[in-house]
């Protein structure tokens, strides 16, 4: 099966007539008609009913038309990638981050794209790692920024960070005062969670299960800034990344170091790998890199 045979049963799909495909398609109107047989043959299956002049496609040839335009299509796009993919980086880049990364990670790294690579456009979406999977797969996003645990196939995934989670809490707690701290010191105070869904929800949860307390949740939301806004208010405590951390002003809260080696987070560059990583990507990923490295 090649590429060319694909292209002509589409056209003869579409026109409906053998004359017309061909002409649609700058050849002869034998050749094409042996090339479809050739694919006939190939596949062992009829794909079309002739009637007359005119022809229709049979039930395994509709079946068929929906892998031959994906097919085509893929490659297309294969070939759009790669041009661009070719010299300085340009174009649109469609990066995918979690709600507790964006803040924190995208400002010095964007900036460095942006006087580095000015024809390179950016777009981000924020939003739950089970979303930013689907957009991946679906080939609505290009790069997403993430933990990762091997859930979806058909995913690269690179370790660009390990950071430690810690503990936040009001710079006036009895708890500021002391460096390092075990869960023991806070088990009965009541916690601000970052949802369920979310990794650092769970892996708090995941903290209290091992030692067999149970949690007092106070609050549960989505985003870093708004935990660290509620602990500043006293609503509770809260486990928050290393990264977070940068950025406290304006609240007035500590960040304490956890006892427990278990807490941490690896976070992942992810690409799908049955697409190409354009230039773009790639110049995106070297700023992460880089980024990451100047933390370190």
């Amino acid at each position: 099966m090649e590429m060319h045979q694909l292209r002509y049963f589409i056209a003869v799909a579409e026109e409906e007539n053998f004359t017309r495909a061909a002409e649609k398609c700058f050849v002869s109107q034998p050749s094409l008609s042996a090339q479809i047989i050739k694919l006939e043959s190939e596949l062992g299956a009829k794909l079309f009913n002739r009637l007359g002049r005119r022809v229709e496609l049979t039930s395994a040839g509709t079946f068929f038309e929906k892998r031959a335009r994906s097919i085509l299509m893929e490659a297309e796009n294969a070939q759009r990638e790669i041009s661009e993919g070719e010299g300085e980086p340009r174009g649109r880049l469609r990066v995918g981050v979690t709600p507790t990364v964006g803040p924190y990670l995208l400002p010095p790294v964007l900036a460095s794209c942006r006087e580095r690579y000015p024809e390179l456009e950016i777009r981000v979406e924020e939003s739950q790692r089970r979303l930013l999977m689907d957009s991946l797969v679906d080939g609505r996003l290009d790069v997403v920024i993430s933990s990762y645990s091997g859930e979806v196939a058909n995913v690269e995934a690179e370790p660009i960070l390990q950071e430690s989670l810690n503990l936040v809490v009001p710079r006036n707690h009895a708890l500021a005062n002391k460096q390092e701290i075990s869960i023991q010191d806070f088990k009965d105070e009541p916690l601000i969670l970052l949802g369920e869904s979310l990794v650092l929800g769970e892996k708090v949860l995941e903290l209290f299960g091992r030692n067999n307390f149970e949690p007092k949740i106070a609050a549960v939301c989505s985003q870093v800034s708004t935990a660290k806004a509620l602990v500043h208010s006293g609503v509770g405590l809260s486990i928050l990344p290393e990264m977070a951390r940068e950025t406290v002003s304006p609240y007035n809260v500590v960040f304490r170091t956890l006892i427990s080696s278990r807490m941490t987070r690896l976070l992942f560059a992810l690409t799908h790998e049955r697409r190409y990583v354009t230039s773009g990507a790639q110049a995106f990923l070297k700023m992460v890199r880089e980024f990451v490295d100047e933390r370190s």
